[in-house]
């Protein structure tokens, strides 16, 4: 049975050896842990709001999705007003940013992805959150954020699209 668990900046750094794991086998393995940890890691952690959902089965993290408040002057969000502007600008500032969602391949397909999403978004006091991810609606992420009441808001690059979700319709 796989247990799901929100934890704030603090608690979730005892799962980042976990995390580094999923992250290696789903999204390919890092050049360096250390720099991952200091660039990606410390950095989303140290933002406002940060919340990291792990999945554990037994002993073993099986999946993690993290996100924080995007704000104006924060990479992401510079970058996404300067592709889409007008699209997005009502969006960007004090939104929940959805930045991770990770399953190891072995366990995909069970709902975890879907549970860790809810998860992460329950409770939020955000009017709106923010994702970016590809742009092919076939793929498993788009279905699960199109059932989830996500809509796509543009693209972010010839492969990547920015969704938008209003927290109210939840």
């Amino acid at each position: 049975m796989v247990h799901i668990a929100l934890h704030n900046s603090d608690a979730a750094a005892e799962h980042r050896e976990g995390v580094l794991h999923v992250w290696n086998e789903t999204f390919g393995r890092v050049g360096d842990a250390s720099v991952w940890q200091d660039t990606v890691w410390d950095r989303h952690r140290a933002r406002a709001d940060f919340r990291l959902a792990t999945a554990y089965d037994d002993d073993r993290l099986v999946g993690f999705s993290w996100g924080y408040t995007g704000q104006p002057g924060q990479y992401w969000s510079d970058f996404i007003l300067d592709k889409l502007g007008p699209a997005v600008q009502e969006w960007v500032g004090g939104h929940f940013e959805f930045v991770e969602l990770a399953v190891l391949p072995s366990v995909r397909g069970q709902g975890v992805g879907g549970r860790l999403h809810d998860l992460l978004l329950a409770g939020l006091p955000h009017k709106r959150a923010l994702l970016g991810t590809d742009d092919d609606a076939t793929s498993a992420a788009v279905r699960l954020y199109l059932s989830r009441g996500w809509r796509r808001l543009g693209k972010q690059s010839p492969t990547g699209q920015v969704m938008g979700k209003l927290m109210e319709d939840d």
